[in-house]
């Protein structure tokens, strides 16, 4: 059997993993890198049309496999081996952004919440296509070949994350993908240490995200929703979110914080929609959708299937701001020359675009927004990774027989706590 991995080594995101056992392999994750590890191609300079997403191959920033394209590599340009299906840890955009280069012929397997995530993407834009020949993975065990693949619930900050757990000809391997131990479903991701470490794994792929980065210590959601409320016991205007649109359970937060202060959940119909697509699989969604204090704006007439009395007009929301919390994201931020925030009103950051350690540019330009409409900007945020600690923890308690970590700038501290890592290089198969 042997291992390698595509993308994702000695970064954060654009995670590539490829296990091989006699000719037949399995992926896990293919998502786009952040702009900050982009070596060779970015917005500005892509592949050349007439060559496509070969010049990424030829210079390694997409994988050489067979059978795995739109369009099919030629043999001397990739690696001899079928590629039996490919599955997604979560939806992410560095573990699924890159979805839309695959060969149509090509399994992909992913969760409910990982598919109405990719809806989302592609009803707006973010993702260009909606892939086909998508298989629901979730209580099912895949075989391919060697490899029988079976998925574990865990807990990260969009829903239908899991953890695979891969039986292979030289015994069991575990990929964490992405992890968080601070959130609503942290139970998920305790039951899923005690549960693989009892297996004995023989490798554990681990993410490492959150390494090095200073120590810096999760809160739990009801700590954020003090914190909010505590912000909005100050600033009596209105108080605006900015959160991931796919973040369920930082929408939750927000929305808990309103219900407790007695104000009003107006959500833009970006966080609408997620919500609708949520709710079929997860209730409190569907709960925060319907609650009486929740109201959605939409600028312009919105297609969304929602009862009309759901709706809040501009005047309506602009007359009374002191009794709202609202969530508007960062493409939508123009709206706040129509609203005019109040005196007192305030601007929180909860995980939404832009990530100023990646985004520099554009978080200048929200900042010039804040500027221009005397909003104070408070960061009250928990990312939704595991801390430092903590997936040292985990790597010490599953105590796999060979530790390889991806998904982390220094994969070298995992030998705190474990004897045998093993750091990859990137684009090498390593025999196991």
């Amino acid at each position: 059997m042997r291992i390698g991995f595509f993308g994702g080594v000695r970064e954060i995101g654009g995670n590539i993993i490829l296990m091989e056992s006699n000719g037949v392999g399995i992926v896990f994750d293919f998502g786009r890198r952040f702009p900050t590890s982009q070596v060779f191609f970015n917005d500005t300079i892509k592949g050349r049309p007439e060559k496509g997403f070969e010049d990424y191959v030829e210079l390694g920033e997409l994988p050489p496999f067979r059978g795995f394209y739109k369009n099919e590599l030629s043999e001397e340009k990739s690696l001899p081996i079928e590629i039996g299906g490919l599955f997604f840890s979560h939806a992410h955009l560095d573990h699924i952004g890159q979805i839309c280069y695959l060969s149509d012929s090509l399994k992909k397997y992913m969760t409910k919440g990982s598919f109405a995530t990719l809806s989302y993407f592609v009803e707006k834009g973010i993702v260009e296509c909606m892939p086909s020949n998508i298989e629901i993975v979730d209580g099912k065990t895949v075989q391919i070949g060697d490899f029988k693949i079976t998925p574990y619930f865990i807990d990260h900050d969009v829903p239908g994350a899991v953890a695979y757990f891969v039986e292979t000809p030289k015994g069991l391997v575990i990929y964490t993908g992405d992890i968080y131990f601070k959130g609503v479903k942290s139970e998920l991701s305790n039951k899923f240490v005690e549960y693989a470490k009892s297996l004995r794994p023989y490798i554990l792929i681990t993410e490492g995200t959150r390494i090095g980065w200073n120590g810096i210590v999760s809160n739990t959601e009801p700590e954020l929703k003090e914190q909010i409320k505590e912000v909005a016991s100050v600033f009596k205007g209105l108080i605006i979110g900015n959160v991931y649109e796919i973040h369920l359970t930082r929408i939750q937060t927000f929305f808990n914080a309103a219900s407790e202060l007695g104000k009003k959940f107006i959500i833009h119909e970006d966080y609408a929609s997620t919500l609708l697509k949520y709710g079929e699989f997860e209730t409190i969604a569907s709960e925060i959708l319907n609650a009486p204090n929740t109201f959605v704006y939409a600028p312009f007439e919105s297609k969304l299937n929602i009862p009309k009395e759901k709706f809040v007009t501009k005047d309506e929301l602009v007359s009374n701001q002191v009794n709202e919390i609202l969530l508007l994201n960062f493409s939508h931020i123009p709206e706040l020359i129509d609203i005019k925030p109040i005196e007192g009103s305030a601007y929180i950051m909860s995980g939404g675009e832009p990530l100023s350690s990646v985004d520099p540019l554009n978080t200048k330009i929200l900042e010039n927004w804040l500027s221009k409409f005397n909003l104070p900007l408070f960061r009250i945020h928990s990312p939704g990774h595991a801390s430092e600690t903590e997936i040292l923890w985990m790597a010490k308690e599953i105590n796999p027989e060979i530790l390889l970590p991806i998904h982390t700038q220094i994969p070298e501290r995992f030998k705190v706590v474990h004897a045998n890592v093993q750091v990859l290089e990137k684009g090498i198969l390593t025999e196991f």
